[in-house]
């Protein structure tokens, strides 16, 4: 709420765009109103999320239009067995790659 008074600029502007009256958003900037009812948090959200830094939301949306990367997410093992609580013992680490069009024939699996 205290996101949308100040990107409003002021309680009155957040109040008409939320559909509620004034002294409710002044509640809920001042504490003493904590969890809005459900169809106001909906509105809330929305309202959030049409504010909520637009050109950096664009600029990913353009950029993922205009790309058809290929990302390949595996769960692989590093170590050796050894007595647990030393360093040699094994971990499972995610391994996130992104692959570009150019370079798709380097990450597809080898034919058996």
């Amino acid at each position: 709420m205290t996101y949308l008074v100040r990107r409003l600029k002021g309680t009155k502007a957040a109040a008409e765009a939320l559909g509620v009256s004034q002294p409710t958003v002044e509640r809920y900037v001042a504490g003493k109103l904590k969890r809005p009812r459900r169809d106001l948090r909906g509105r809330m959200e929305r309202e959030v999320k049409k504010r909520w830094q637009p050109r950096i939301r664009a600029k990913a949306r353009k950029k993922a239009e205009a790309t058809d990367d290929l990302v390949v997410s595996t769960r692989a093992r590093f170590g050796f067995p050894a007595a647990g609580g030393t360093t040699d013992d094994v971990r499972i680490r995610d391994i996130t790659q992104a692959c570009r069009p150019s370079g798709r024939t380097a990450c597809t699996p080898p034919a058996s």
